[in-house]
């Protein structure tokens, strides 16, 4: 079976939404640190919105901004309000 990619995500400059182009968020398991953390992630700019412990807190978000859109009129969540991935 092959391995996955476990190189870190690094956090690249978000790009406009195209016309039709709708915003959805994942959650992903990753280890940071020694630690697992669920890690949310904005679609299809690849912002890395939250890292956090626990599964449901992640999927809580996930599904809040899923059924509500909130951040699509203004093409993503603003960066400062999103983490940084560590260098």
């Amino acid at each position: 079976m092959p391995r996955k990619n476990t190189s870190p995500t690094k956090q690249t400059q978000s790009r406009s939404l195209e016309r039709g182009e709708k915003l959805h968020y994942t959650k992903t398991m990753i280890k940071k640190r020694g630690r697992m953390y669920w890690r949310v992630i904005e679609k299809p700019t690849n912002v890395i919105v939250k890292d956090f412990f626990f599964e449901k807190d992640a999927r809580s978000l996930v599904r809040f901004q899923n059924k509500e859109r909130v951040w699509e009129v203004n093409g993503g969540i603003p960066h400062f309000l999103c983490e940084l991935e560590p260098n």
